[in-house]
C-alpha cells in the first residue's frame, strides 16, 4: 500500500465525494439522527458547496493508491452582529474509510481545514456532533474543540395537542 496523500478536492472527484457522503448520511441514523432521509442525498450535499468551492467551503481529501479514503468539508459564515460579527468556520463534514480508521486520516483532514479557515481570518470554529455519536465527540475533543452549545430538536409528529389541526 502507498502513503496516503491529502489535497484539496477537484471536481473529478465528486462522484466518489458522493458515494462517500452517502455512507457518512446513512451513518447519522445509526447514532440517533431523526431528520428525513432524501433521495439522492450525496448529489444534494454536493449541491450545498458546489458554487462556494475554495471561497466560502473546502473539501479536503486522502487519497491512497489512487482512490479516495476520505474528506473533510468545512464551510465558512459570519455570525450575526449581535454574536459579535467575526468570520467563524465550521467543520461540517469527516468521513474515513473504514479500511483506513486509526492511521490519523482523520486528524489530517481535520487539520488541513483548520489551516485553511484560520488563513481565511476566522475566529473560532465549530463542529455539530450527534449526541449518540460518541466516538465523534472524543475524537474532536482530542483536536481541541470544547462543549459550548447543546442543540435540541423539537417534532411535531411526536408530540399530541400542541397545536394539531386534527
Amino acid at each position: 500500500m502507498d502513503e496516503i496523500s491529502y489535497r484539496a478536492a477537484i471536481e473529478a472527484d465528486f462522484p466518489a465525494l458522493a458515494a462517500m457522503y452517502e455512507k457518512l448520511n446513512a451513518y447519522f441514523y445509526e447514532v440517533g439522527y431523526l431528520l428525513p432521509r432524501p433521495e439522492n442525498v450525496g448529489e444534494l450535499w454536493l449541491d450545498s458547496f458546489r458554487r462556494t468551492l475554495g471561497r466560502f467551503s473546502n473539501v479536503f481529501v486522502a487519497e491512497q493508491d489512487g482512490r479516495l479514503v476520505g474528506f473533510h468539508l468545512c464551510r465558512l459564515k459570519r455570525l450575526p452582529a449581535y454574536r459579535g460579527g467575526q468570520m467563524a468556520g465550521e467543520v461540517s463534514d469527516v468521513w474515513v474509510e473504514a479500511d483506513t480508521r486509526h492511521a490519523g486520516v482523520g486528524e489530517k483532514l481535520v487539520h488541513a481545514g483548520l489551516v485553511w479557515m484560520r488563513q481565511q481570518g476566522v475566529h473560532s470554529v465549530e463542529v455539530q456532533v450527534l449526541s449518540q455519536n460518541e466516538g465523534s465527540l472524543k475524537f474532536f475533543e482530542r483536536l481541541g474543540f470544547q462543549p459550548e452549545v447543546r442543540a435540541l430538536r423539537f417534532f411535531w409528529e411526536e408530540q399530541k395537542g400542541l397545536g394539531d389541526k386534527g
